[in-house]
């Protein structure tokens, strides 16, 4: 079963989603689903998601990849986590020449 995080910080109904109960199984394989809607800019190609364990601290980064374009929702996994840890999470939207947005709202998540 999937729900849908509570987030916390201003913006907490625009922007990415943390969904809560994901698959992972010991400390080190957790995941964390993420969803949220792409960029409306037809100039954006990609989004990167940004995490770490402390508010407004990144120490990770992962490309998700190319955007299904305006009005579609982007999935993906954060693999390879601490299960039973929290996450702080943002995304940004980069164009082909690797200019990057600011940051998306804060979300939080818990990996299992």
């Amino acid at each position: 079963m999937l729900l849908i995080c509570q987030c916390g910080g201003e913006g907490e109904d625009e922007g990415i989603q943390g969904i809560g109960e994901s698959s992972g199984g010991g400390e080190t394989s957790g995941t964390l689903n993420l969803a949220w809607e792409a960029s409306s800019d037809s100039a954006v190609v990609g989004h990167l998601v940004y995490y770490g364990t402390r508010s407004g601290t990144y120490e990770h980064s992962a490309d998700a990849g190319s955007t299904p374009g305006s009005g579609y929702t982007v999935a993906y996994t954060l693999r390879d986590l601490s299960g039973g840890q929290t996450y702080y999470i943002a995304v940004t939207a980069y164009d082909r020449f690797g200019n990057e947005s600011d940051f998306s709202n804060e979300v939080t998540g818990l990996a299992k």
